[in-house]
């Protein structure tokens, strides 16, 4: 009996003696990306490119008032057939202008990824590159929108090394 507890707790003890820590850093890749030089230029970029879609979009808001005003001016003295083509005219720019929402939408965020993308992909590189020179088992986001990391022990926080790496 004894040699089967006197085993047990030399199991338990070497078990516990194997265990390695890890290493674990953390860093706000949020404010990362923000300090990055190339972020400044590529948001720039977009608030340009926003502004066209824009300013577009609302050339096109005038040119639909323009046939809704034309339209409600000239009607009494249209034909049935010259007030309904008006109307699909009217009903086809408004179509359109909803279709060119929904794509500006669609093409504006392409454009943020297409500038940021490679962004992020310069600091995770350099993220990497730290996490094995500095021998971290774990790097952790610890960036306020995302949530991840609850509690962070400072010690570990890697971005003065990443920022040194990336040159900012």
């Amino acid at each position: 009996m004894n040699t089967r507890i006197l085993s047990l707790v030399l199991a338990l003890g070497l078990s516990m003696g194997t265990a390695v820590a890890q290493k674990i850093g953390h860093i706000a890749m949020d404010q990362l990306v923000q300090l990055m030089p190339e972020t400044q230029a590529a948001q720039t970029e977009i608030e340009a490119y926003a502004q066209k879609l824009e300013t577009d979009f609302q050339e096109m808001q005038q040119e639909y008032m323009n046939l809704v005003t034309d339209f409600q001016e000239k009607e009494a003295q249209m034909t049935k057939l010259s007030r309904d083509n008006k109307m699909q005219e009217i009903q086809g720019m408004q179509q359109r202008i909803e279709a060119y929402q929904q794509n500006a939408a669609m093409d504006l965020q392409q454009k943020q990824e297409e500038l940021l993308t490679p962004i992020i992909e310069k600091a995770n590189k350099a993220i990497q590159e730290v996490c094995v020179e500095e021998g971290f088992d774990y790097v952790l986001d610890s960036s306020d929108s995302k949530g991840v990391v609850l509690a962070i022990n400072n010690s570990n926080d890697i971005t003065p090394q990443v920022k040194q790496k990336l040159g900012i």
